[in-house]
């Protein structure tokens, strides 16, 4: 019995541990104080106490708890990372496996926390350029809804009662007012469902791939997402190369850090064609570039790179370099992008301020008329 209890207890734990999760300025606050203890020469476990000791939420000090327990039991750091899947991912324990062997860890720590920092940047600049015109947006939509629901009725029953013919684009108006009044929990509760099935949509396995396929597609944005997943997947790709981490095993790393699957699945394709002994740039569809055929997903300077370091071995210091453009070219993207939406956002809520105010003033001329 005891034997069964120790089994559930165990699976119960790992299962525990599996869902737990950490942000990603947590995380880069813990790697950030590891890597300074440990490259103090603390031995990792000491370094992890002092840590839990700066530590004020209890469920960071389980977690940390957690590592130094497995630690003490003779566990390695990449096995005990593996346990949190949330939290740790394939790059973070490849990253780890290779430094364990040389015994600088805090190097590792480093180069995980780097890849993270850049990340978290990355993220942050595609969520400033939304920011604005999401904001704009909603706002503009509540002061409509609140508009259509409270103001137009009033208005309406003025003109009722003064008996004057209503021109079409102030009846299309009233009759939008009445269906918002007498369906608005539907309307609320749609929304509500429509954002819940966009969420799972996203989320579930079988249904991500089309989701990560379709923000490619969106227009004004995919330009930047493909910037953004390929900034990040050349850097990932050059960090793990300069760790000795063959191709194969490098090029399905870095796709699971880009969680977008489409680019999973392209470079799935890569990693196959890769194992039958074709060459990398010829995977790139390097021989299309050079009939003027860039693909969509591997643009042109990134296959040339590729073909490069198939002649001079230099692959991780040019990727490097490509991963600085691509960020750059974020930056910019960003700017011009914000420098786009403004005018449009406004443009576009401007002509549906006006044209309700234009179907509540024209009935005012033939009130006139009446009077």
């Amino acid at each position: 019995m005891q034997k069964y209890l120790e089994k559930f207890k165990g699976k119960f734990s790992n299962s525990f541990q599996s869902m737990t999760s950490m942000s990603l300025k947590d995380k880069i606050n813990l790697l950030e104080q590891l890597s300074n203890l440990l490259n103090s020469g603390i031995p990792i476990t000491n370094a992890l106490k002092i840590i839990i000791l700066q530590t004020r939420e209890k469920k960071k000090q389980e977690f940390l708890n957690n590592l130094v327990e497995m630690l003490n039991k003779g566990r390695s750091l990449k096995e005990c990372f593996a346990q949190y899947p949330k939290i740790f991912g394939t790059f973070d324990i490849s990253i780890i496996e290779m430094w364990e062997v040389t015994g600088k860890l805090w190097d590792a720590i480093e180069t995980i926390k780097e890849k993270e920092e850049k990340e978290k940047e990355l993220k942050w600049k595609i969520l400033w350029a939304l920011i604005y015109p999401i904001v704009i947006v909603t706002l503009s939509f509540a002061m409509i809804c609140v508009f259509m629901v409270y103001v137009i009725p009033k208005i309406q029953k003025m003109y009722k009662d003064a008996k004057v013919n209503l021109p079409d684009l102030t009846e299309a108006v009233i009759q939008i007012s009445n269906f918002m009044q007498e369906e608005i929990i539907s309307i609320i509760v749609g929304i509500i469902l429509t954002i819940i099935a966009m969420v799972i949509f996203k989320n579930h396995p079988k249904t991500k791939i089309y989701f990560d396929a379709g923000v490619l597609k969106i227009p004004l944005f995919w330009g930047l997402i493909r910037k953004k997943i390929l900034s990040l997947f050349t850097s990932s790709l050059g960090t793990l190369l300069s760790n000795w981490i063959i191709i194969h095993e490098a090029l399905w790393i870095a796709s699971n850090a880009l969680e977008n699957k489409y680019y999973e699945k392209e470079i799935q394709k890569i990693i196959e064609g890769v194992s039958r002994w074709v060459a990398l740039s010829t995977m790139m569809w390097i021989e299309d570039i050079q009939r003027w055929k860039e693909n969509a997903y591997f643009p042109v300077e990134l296959a040339s790179v590729i073909k490069i370091w198939e002649q001079t071995w230099k692959m991780p210091d040019l990727l490097g370099k490509i991963s600085w453009k691509y960020n750059k070219e974020v930056d910019s993207v960003v700017k011009n992008m914000q420098t786009a939406i403004e005018p449009i956002v406004i443009v576009g809520v401007g002509l549906i301020v006006w044209t309700i105010i234009m179907a509540i003033m024209l009935p005012f001329f033939n009130m006139v008329n009446v009077i």
